[in-house]
C-alpha cells in the first residue's frame, strides 16, 4: 500500500533531472512516503507489527477455506459448482496516465499497462507491469518502472456474500526498495449493484493502511452484447511514518485521512468469443483538504484532482 522512493538528495543533484512546476518541494518523491532512519528499537517495534500483520493474515486465510461450516442450513446457501477448468485472461491498457490511489505516478505521459491472470477453484495470480512512454523524472530511470505479482483466494460464503485474501509483492524500479502488502475484503452482490470492502496492509518498509470502498454496476445494452461498467471507489489512507510529505511546503508528519475518490465508466465491446475492447475515462480527486496538499506534494505532476482515459484490451480463455 505504501511505496518507497529512491533518494531524495540523489535525484536532486543529478544533472539534467527534470522537475516540475516551479516551487514544488520534493518533485521526486515516486511513492507518498519516505523512510526515516529508525534506531534499533524503532526497527525492531516495527518487524513485530509486521510479524502480527502476517499472522492475522495467515488466519483469516485459513479461516477463509474452512468457513461455511458454522452456519445452519437455512442460512448457507448452496455451494457453487467449482471451475473444474483453469481459467486465463490477457489484458493490456493504454492509458492517459498512471493514477494510483489518488496520486499521479505518471507526468505527462502516456502508459501501457499489461496484465496476466490465472484461477483455479477460487484461486487467483496475476502479474501486472507499468510501462510509462516518457519517462522523465528520474535520470536514466527505468521507463518499465513497476512489476507487481498479487496471488489470492475468493470464496463465497453465502449467498451472494464473498471473502478474499491475498498479497501483493511490488517491485520498483526507480526506488530504493520493493513493497509488499496482504490484504482482506468482502464484497456483496446486491439485485442492482455490488459492494465490496477491502483492507490493505504494508508489511515490509512503510507501515500503513489503505482501506477502499467499491461500488459497481455493470449495464447490458441491446447492441452486440455491449455493456457499460460504472465503478466508483473510496479509499481511506492511514501513514505511520513520522516523515511522510504533508504537503508542497515540505512539512512531515503522519498522515490520516479520506484520501481519493475515483469515478469511472468503460463500454465494454465484445469483439469475438475471447476478445473484449473497452474504451474508458475516469477522474480521481481528493477527498479532504489534508489528502490535496498531501496528494500534490507527491504526484509526479504536483496536481490534486486527475482526470483519465484510455482503452483497454482482454482476452479470456
Amino acid at each position: 500500500m505504501l511505496r518507497p522512493i529512491a533518494s531524495v538528495l540523489e535525484f536532486r543533484r543529478e544533472p539534467g533531472a527534470k522537475g516540475f512546476k516551479a516551487g514544488r518541494i520534493r518533485s521526486e518523491v515516486r511513492f507518498g512516503s519516505i523512510q526515516s532512519k529508525k534506531g534499533l528499537g524503532a526497527m525492531e517495534k516495527f518487524h513485530s507489527k509486521a510479524m502480527v500483520s502476517c499472522l492475522v493474515f495467515a488466519i483469516l486465510f485459513m479461516g477463509l477455506i474452512t468457513a461455511g461450516g458454522k452456519v445452519s442450513a437455512d442460512d448457507q446457501a448452496a455451494p457453487a459448482p467449482a471451475e473444474d477448468k483453469p481459467t486465463a485472461s490477457v489484458s493490456v491498457d493504454f492509458l492517459s496516465q498512471y493514477l494510483w490511489r489518488g496520486y499521479a505516478l505518471s507526468a505527462h505521459s502516456a502508459v501501457i499497462q499489461p496484465s496476466i491472470t490465472a484461477g483455479y477453484k477460487g484461486f487467483s495470480v496475476n502479474i501486472w507491469g507499468n510501462l510509462d512512454t516518457d519517462q522523465n523524472l528520474f535520470q536514466n530511470g527505468a521507463k518499465w518502472n513497476e512489476t507487481d505479482l498479487t496471488a489470492s483466494y475468493t470464496r463465497e460464503l453465502f449467498k451472494n456474500f464473498s471473502g478474499t485474501v491475498g498479497t501483493i509483492y511490488y517491485s520498483l524500479e526507480n526506488a530504493t526498495y520493493d513493497s509488499w502488502e496482504v490484504f482482506t475484503g468482502v464484497s456483496y452482490n446486491f439485485p442492482w449493484f455490488t459492494l465490496g470492502l477491502t483492507s490493505y496492509r504494508e508489511v515490509s518498509h512503510n507501515p500503513g493502511w489503505w482501506v477502499q470502498l467499491d461500488v459497481g454496476k455493470n449495464i447490458p445494452l441491446p447492441w452486440c452484447g455491449m455493456n457499460l461498467a460504472l465503478g466508483a471507489s473510496l479509499g481511506y489512507e492511514i501513514l505511520d511514518d513520522s516523515s511522510t510529505v504533508l504537503d508542497k511546503a515540505g512539512r512531515t508528519g503522519s498522515y490520516s485521512a479520506f484520501h481519493a475518490a475515483t469515478l469511472s465508466t468503460a463500454l465494454q465491446i465484445p469483439v469475438c468469443k475471447y476478445v473484449t475492447i473497452a474504451p474508458k475515462i475516469g477522474v480521481a480527486l481528493p477527498m479532504s483538504n489534508a489528502a490535496s496538499a498531501n496528494i500534490e506534494a507527491n504526484s509526479w505532476d504536483g496536481d490534486d484532482t486527475h482526470v483519465f482515459g484510455g482503452l483497454n484490451i482482454t482476452a479470456s480463455f
